[in-house]
């Protein structure tokens, strides 16, 4: 059966380059007139970060309860912070600024059905936190609260903005940019994250309206208004991975040769933003004969990678291209180019001890470990 009707995010600003993608002869753009509930946006800018990100990610937290009273009309608040240990210690400074007596019977009960400490004090207070490090119990019972009207304020990481449907009248969102490890520092949200944020605020069938606050810097806070909007143009990401897509491809005989590549490689959404917006893939030139230098150069610098690790077989000036047995494991088991090439050059008689370091260095092998699943090993 023909696809006929493609739905995408409203957040989406350029519209018209999906639709030249996938060869559809019209599209329409329902804006947030649509939206079912009406959102209110602001952005605030408090003060310079300076050369300390962290103590400006805790000083934002101060900020937190003024915004909740400004905007909240006493009605539920959600907060998004962007480490577990932040929505923890948010939570436990909200219960002396935005909880309840204490008193509430309903609290009190609902605070008894977790063992944890700092959980129950905040339930106590109508306050609570949410975060991947919960145990599912205690998640559950964090969101059926908050579903109910208990909880006045809500703490969590933006995972609950992409997993779980709660909406609140009042969105937060505590900071703009997101620490991603020594190798990369500290980082701006992407847009999609941040709109999916938004997008909490304003209960259909509770709310006439919903508000969302951007709590930012100074400095960003023009940047944060635009993307707040959903006018940032969304540019491909493909050449990030084009080494593992031409693998794909190349594993599934699509492509067989440099030209089917290049002729694959022009039906991608990365070749139409390419034309719109050459400068920021590296082109700065802008004729015809430029454009297919540029993408004979990104497609032969994979290629070559690939066949100089032994994942593909690239012969006769590119005339010939054949996947081998490796090519096809990456590609069926998602591994990334960089893992794939360590584990090929691993001699044939390595001991686990060898093969579990390879492992242990592996990019994407390191998962975060809750409490309730760690093993003692004595």
């Amino acid at each position: 059966m023909d696809m006929r009707i493609i739905c995408v995010s409203a957040t989406l600003p350029n519209i018209s380059d999906i639709a030249s993608f996938i060869d559809a002869h019209e599209a329409y753009n329902f804006d947030s007139s649509y939206r079912p509930v009406p959102l209110t946006t602001h952005v605030v800018g408090l003060g310079f970060i300076g050369k300390n990100q962290f103590l400006f990610d805790k000083n934002l937290g101060k900020e937190v309860p003024g915004l909740v009273h400004r905007f909240a009309n006493k009605k539920p608040s959600l907060i998004f912070c962007h480490t577990k240990k932040q929505t923890e210690a948010l939570a436990v400074e909200l219960t002396s600024t935005c909880g309840s007596s204490g008193n509430d019977r309903d609290l009190i009960d609902l605070s008894k059905q977790t063992s944890l400490a700092t959980l129950q004090r905040c339930l106590k207070r109508g306050i609570a936190y949410h975060h991947a490090g919960l145990e599912a119990e205690n998640r559950n019972l964090v969101e059926k609260a908050f579903s109910r009207g208990l909880i006045k304020c809500l703490c969590a990481t933006s995972t609950l903005a992409m997993g779980v449907n709660l909406p609140a009248h009042l969105v937060i969102i505590k900071g703009t940019k997101v620490w991603r490890g020594a190798g990369q520092g500290y980082q701006d949200i992407d847009s999609g994250t941040l709109l999916q944020m938004m997008g909490r605020a304003g209960r259909p069938g509770f709310d006439t309206s919903g508000t969302a606050v951007i709590m930012t810097d100074k400095k960003s806070k023009p940047a944060y208004e635009r993307m707040s909007t959903g006018l940032e143009v969304v540019e491909s990401k493909l050449l990030r991975n084009l080494v593992e897509t031409l693998n794909t491809e190349i594993s599934q005989q699509v492509i067989n040769n440099v030209e089917e590549a290049i002729d694959w490689l022009k039906g991608t959404f990365f070749f139409i933003r390419v034309r719109k917006n050459p400068k920021h893939y590296g082109l700065f030139g802008k004729s015809e004969s430029e454009r297919e230098s540029y993408l004979m150069s990104q497609c032969m610098q994979s290629l070559q990678n690939l066949h100089l690790s032994n994942v593909i077989e690239l012969s006769d000036n590119g005339n010939h291209i054949r996947a081998r047995r490796s090519s096809l494991v990456m590609s069926r088991h998602l591994v990334p180019f960089d893992s794939m090439k360590s584990i090929i050059e691993l001699p044939h008689d390595s001991g686990p001890l060898q093969i579990l370091q390879l492992l242990s260095e592996m990019n994407g092998l390191h998962f975060p470990v809750r409490r309730a699943e760690k093993v003692s090993c004595l």
